[in-house]
């Protein structure tokens, strides 16, 4: 029998999201709740130091990722529904942002000692598309191993 916290509504999720991170926190799902929040937070930052194309380029990122974690949040909250992710959270995705929020950490810890600049770091915005992919083409064959489903 599914508790309460596995019961969520993928809608309700979606809608709370259109606050980052909220239909996370919905879900149960707390620490990617938090990652989006600051990845949302990053992305914004480095939009205001950015000049140029660069802001341009930030723009469409938050843009993208505003979307994104909307769906993503509707995703999580189904799956969670039908059972195949515990109290909104899986070991996969747990990791993987638990890094996320670590390595923002870093950069923005680096950036008030005036080690790096964060203009510096929006240079090196494409590296995050790597990675994203990078995940979903892991998750992709290690569903496909396993015989699950594709997303």
């Amino acid at each position: 029998m599914a508790d309460k916290r596995q019961a969520k509504s993928p809608v309700g999720a979606a809608m709370l999201s259109i606050i980052p991170g909220l239909g996370f926190f919905y879900v149960g799902n707390k620490l990617k709740g938090i990652a989006h929040v600051l990845v949302m937070a990053f992305l914004i930052v480095l939009m205001v130091e950015g000049t140029g194309n660069d802001r341009i380029i930030f723009l469409i990122l938050i843009t993208g990722f505003y979307i994104y974690q909307i769906f993503d949040s509707f995703d999580e909250a189904g799956k969670t529904k039908k059972g195949l992710i515990e109290n909104g959270t899986s070991v996969g995705i747990t990791l993987f942002w638990s890094l996320t929020i670590v390595a923002i950490g870093v950069l923005f810890q680096l950036a008030n000692l005036d080690i790096i600049k964060l203009r510096s770091v929006a240079k090196l915005w494409p590296v995050a598309l790597i990675v994203f992919g990078a995940k979903h083409i892991y998750n992709y064959y290690l569903t496909t191993k396993e015989g699950g489903e594709h997303e």
